[in-house]
């Protein structure tokens, strides 16, 4: 179990970190993988998207983001008024992130 980021912070819970499970902590790595911009990751000049466009650029490069990460694939994208809505497999389970602009 890994600690929560929330809004760019760790949540706390009583004396420590909150925590979450396996599967939460991967759909956290995918929006953080999401939501940084390729270029602003000091240590991986590669982590990160390119901004969205529309929905056909979102899925090309949100797939490109993603691509490290075994077992996940993009199954679909709705672009809403705020942002983007992935549809993500993640091995074989069927899971939702947001992204806004």
């Amino acid at each position: 179990m890994t600690a929560e980021i929330l809004n760019g912070d760790y949540v706390k819970h009583a004396a420590g970190l909150k925590e979450i499970e396996h599967a939460d902590e991967l759909l956290q790595n995918i929006l953080i993988a999401l939501t940084v911009h390729r270029g602003n990751f000091y240590p991986d000049k590669n982590f990160g998207t390119h901004c969205f466009g529309s929905a056909d650029y979102a899925f090309a490069y949100a797939g490109q983001a993603l691509n490290g990460l075994n077992g996940v694939y993009i199954k679909s994208v709705k672009e809403n008024k705020n942002g983007f809505d992935f549809t993500i497999i993640i091995n074989h389970c069927e899971r939702r992130v947001s992204v806004s602009r």
